[in-house]
């Protein structure tokens, strides 16, 4: 099988030229019923007489998927460098060169060659999400043989470089987690305060994600009311930020249910607990996460020998949602401990 067909959406505008058209048609056939040889052949045509720069792109991009799929690597690698080569940048560009490396690195077993397109792909495009996943690759063998250290050590290299990038983020976030991945608890922590500091809400995409992992290293460290503070401090922010541009972030729900069961495990105080389960709905409206708070709010009461009340929410959950794992478990539970009603 070949490599991954990702980020291979239809074409942004329609295709022109009759000879291009009829030649990319052909192509879709042969692929379909698996003609390779045809198939690369006819995109390799249908490039030659493209009019636009945007339908040469598509075909050889396509054709460069056929060539892996029939072991052509150094043909593949070729026409994916020469096509991310091409000025001005366009769609297929950055994904032409991460597919490239991927080859590289995977198939023709040349690692160098394929971290020099990591990092180019790394400066070019901080931003994209070809950028993180480059960096993921460009650090694995290291992180596989547990050569910690030399990771870091990269790490620390390339972040200054970065400025204010997305990627710059995500250095951060690897880092932490390498750190804990070596038992640098105290490194991961100091990291992850820097992802916090650093790069705040609205603008920091990682930001949430370490607030969410450093509340989780309190209450393994025995602290769950300076976990509960941290989350709470990330949620006065999100209501409090008037800044153009700003969002709820998927951890903020996510960090108030955290804090319901806080207050439910590790506190026990099940009045709180309650209080923190119903604010998920209060707050985040639109929060995929209502059925799981209100699940888990009625088994907190079941378990703690309120059947009436555990069983009315239990209820209301199996009637407010059609479906999902929330309501099944719902279901099961008025089923087995409040009668069936």
């Amino acid at each position: 099988m070949g490599l991954p067909l990702m980020g291979c959406p239809p074409t942004l505008s329609q295709q022109r030229g009759e000879e291009h058209l009829d030649a990319f048609a052909a192509a879709e056939r042969h692929l379909h019923h698996g003609r390779l040889d045809e198939a690369e052949q006819a995109y390799a045509e249908a490039s030659a007489h493209a009019e636009r720069r945007i339908d040469r792109d598509e075909a050889d991009y396509r054709r460069s998927r056929v060539l892996i799929d029939q072991e052509r690597y150094d043909e593949a690698v070729a026409l994916l460098i020469d096509l991310g080569g091409r000025r001005p940048v366009s769609r297929r560009t950055g994904r032409a060169l991460y597919d490239a490396a991927r080859v590289l690195n995977e198939r023709m077993n040349q690692p160098e060659r394929a971290f020099e397109l990591y990092e180019q792909i790394m400066r070019e495009f901080p931003d994209d999400g070809l950028g993180t996943r480059s960096l993921f690759f460009r650090t694995f063998a290291w992180r596989d043989s547990g050569n910690y250290a030399a990771a870091i050590a990269y790490l620390d290299e390339l972040y200054p470089t970065l400025g204010e990038a997305d990627l710059a983020d995500d250095v951060l976030k690897l880092k932490a987690d390498i750190q804990l991945e070596a038992d640098d608890r105290a490194g991961a922590r100091a990291t992850l305060e820097q992802i916090v500091r650093d790069h705040p809400y609205p603008q920091g995409h990682r930001w949430d994600e370490a607030i969410a992992k450093l509340a989780e290293m309190d209450v393994e460290d025995g602290h769950p009311l300076v976990a509960i503070r941290r989350l709470e401090r990330m949620l006065e922010r999100f209501e409090n930020t008037t800044i153009i541009g700003s969002y709820t972030q998927t951890g903020m729900p996510l960090a108030q249910l955290t804090i319901a069961r806080i207050y439910r495990d590790e506190l026990h105080d099940y009045s709180e607990a309650d209080s923190q389960f119903r604010r998920v709905v209060r707050r985040f409206p639109d929060s995929i996460l209502h059925d799981d708070a209100r699940y888990e709010r009625g088994v907190m009461w079941l378990e703690q020998g309120e059947r009436e009340r555990g069983c009315d929410i239990l209820r209301d959950v199996v009637e407010d949602f059609e479906v999902g794992h929330p309501r099944r478990l719902a279901a099961a539970r008025v089923e087995a401990d409040c009668g069936g009603e």
